[in-house]
């Protein structure tokens, strides 16, 4: 995989930059590096408010991105696709990528990006962890390294070293293709470096969790205590209406029939797929409802969690939120991320959406917004706090690792 080149950056800032400006009628696609001032004296008791009743040494964001272009040897690939100057709306997304991850100087690019993170961490008072997610390349069916269809690769050591080095900002979780010939041992040697979870991206990475090809890596999984974090529901960076299909909530059921803990990103929040159960045929359904239908499955409780990244994002709140406040006796299986960097971004992190769909009142908005522009993590977490249906809301163990679900983390 290519760097990033100087030629390349302007391309893609100047993409960014215009997208921005027509979009959204400002310069910035993303929140801005620095606030103007300290925060009110109201948003700070809006803050308060949302880390009563938590233990900040349990609080966990279960879904915490880490990308880099492997500068300063982190091992770290972005793929050409989303480098080149010649394909603009994927630069143009990537260009928002790094306003949004504090990234201004593509030399320093992967140093930047855990040096904004761990700002925004630090800087709260009190403050829990993040899991940070790995990400492994594309093997096809047959086990070869496909190179060009990786869009993004993040190795596990990498992951783990930053977790060593900051052990009170970071845990790790693995990224391991089952497909690839040597899955079983790197999952073994990660798992041994300290990674408490595996974390899967089927529609992105080819990879099909119904398939036998996965049983013996499923195994180990359970064998070695660590549950798996997987992406369902539609994924925006693919474009292959096949490779969408490996979302579909329903193939879940055969690593949760071999006994492993799964965790379900964003609830498979966006898009339809076909039903597999249905008798004739195989008519489209709402991901979501297709989740739910597992949740509700009662073999699956104690194996089948859920995820809240991205669901209060512009493009997913709505039903998936309403219909998890309304059903409280689902949130001990619940647990909540922030798909960082995305909350940073302005086109998805609208609040107006949201109390439009009756999740807010004006004055938690204004607060919100308030506290958006001094530290976007806060925000994600503040505004999971604060969203309500009737006085609904999600409850503390949504926001606190447990350790039936991640028996490896460390109190």
């Amino acid at each position: 995989m290519a760097r990033v080149t100087r030629r390349q950056l302007i391309a893609l800032a100047t993409a960014g930059a215009l997208y921005g400006g027509f979009r959204f009628g400002h310069t910035r696609a993303a929140r801005p590096a620095a606030p103007s001032g300290p925060l009110s004296q109201d948003a700070l008791d809006l803050i308060a408010r949302a880390w009563a009743g938590l233990d900040p040494k349990r609080v966990l964001d279960t879904h915490v991105h880490v990308v880099g272009n492997g500068c300063g040897g982190t091992g770290c690939e972005v793929g050409e696709r989303l480098q080149s100057a010649f394909n603009p709306v994927e630069a143009m997304k990537f260009s928002i990528y790094l306003q949004a991850s504090g990234v201004t100087d593509l030399s320093r690019a992967d140093q930047q990006y855990i040096e904004r993170l761990s700002s925004l961490i630090e800087t709260q008072t009190p403050h829990g962890r993040a899991l940070l997610f790995a990400f492994d390349h594309v093997y096809g069916d047959d086990g070869k390294l496909q190179l060009e269809a990786s869009e993004f690769y993040t190795p596990n050591d990498y992951v783990l070293s930053l977790a060593r080095a900051a052990p009170d900002l970071f845990v790790p979780c693995a990224s391991v293709h089952p497909y690839r010939p040597d899955a079983l041992a790197v999952l073994e040697k990660a798992v041994a470096g300290g990674a408490v979870a595996v974390k899967w991206l089927p529609n992105a990475m080819n990879i099909d969790p119904s398939s036998a090809m996965c049983d013996a890596f499923y195994d180990a999984m359970v064998r070695l205590q660590v549950p798996l974090i997987t992406h369902a529901g539609e994924e925006k960076a693919v474009h292959a209406e096949d490779a969408q299909r490996l979302g579909n909530p329903l193939h879940l059921r055969r690593p949760l029939e071999r006994g492993l803990k799964v965790i379900v990103a964003h609830c498979a929040s966006l898009g339809m797929n076909p039903d597999l159960d249905a008798q004739a045929g195989a008519p489209w359904v709402d991901n979501f409802e297709l989740f739910v239908r597992l949740m509700n499955e009662a073999q699956w409780d104690g194996l089948l969690f859920g995820e809240l990244s991205a669901i209060t994002l512009v493009n997913r709140v709505g039903k998936p939120l309403r219909y998890l406040l309304e059903h409280p006796e689902l949130h001990r299986r619940l647990i909540n991320g922030s798909d960082y960097p995305l909350p940073a971004i302005n086109a998805l992190m609208q609040t107006g959406a949201i109390v439009q769909a009756g999740f807010l009142n004006e004055d938690e908005r204004r607060l919100l917004n308030e506290i958006d522009q001094h530290n976007p993590l806060l925000f994600d977490f503040a505004i999971k706090r604060t969203v309500n249906l009737g006085g609904k809301r999600l409850s503390d163990d949504v926001f606190m690792i447990r350790p039936q679900l991640f028996p490896r983390i460390a109190p």
